[in-house]
């Protein structure tokens, strides 16, 4: 079970991350790959991205250093939550292609959140 939940961590921290990255650095180019970010103003994605990147190293940093491993559950729970925001935005603008990719998010995030303290704590 330790491998699998690895396996999901590293699988979201390499989406949320990269996914963030982008919109942070790459904001033209982020507007024309992904139409709801014109829709979100710039301050916001970029506090949304800080998030993501911030989650992302949650899910890998706490494990791999053997320090605060309790955080690792606390950055999946946190992503899960902007998840849960992202699907009803999804929603509102009618892009049921992106809620979908929220709904498998946070069923992976929560996964985590839950097995990795209970299941195959570090």
């Amino acid at each position: 079970m330790n491998g699998v939940l690895w396996a999901v961590q590293a699988a979201l921290a390499l989406v949320f991350f990269l996914g963030a990255t982008v919109r942070a650095s790459r904001y033209e180019l982020a507007k024309r790959q992904m139409a709801w970010v014109g829709a979100v103003p710039r301050p916001l994605l970029l506090f949304i991205s800080v998030a993501e990147i911030s989650g992302a190293l949650g899910l890998i940093l706490p494990g791999a250093t053997h320090r605060a491993v309790e955080l690792t559950s606390a950055a999946a729970a946190s992503l899960a939550l902007v998840q849960v925001i992202a699907f009803f935005f999804h929603r509102a603008r009618h892009e049921p292609r992106n809620a979908s990719a929220n709904v498998a998010l946070v069923a992976l995030a929560i996964f985590v959140a839950v097995a990795r303290p209970v299941v195959a704590p570090f």
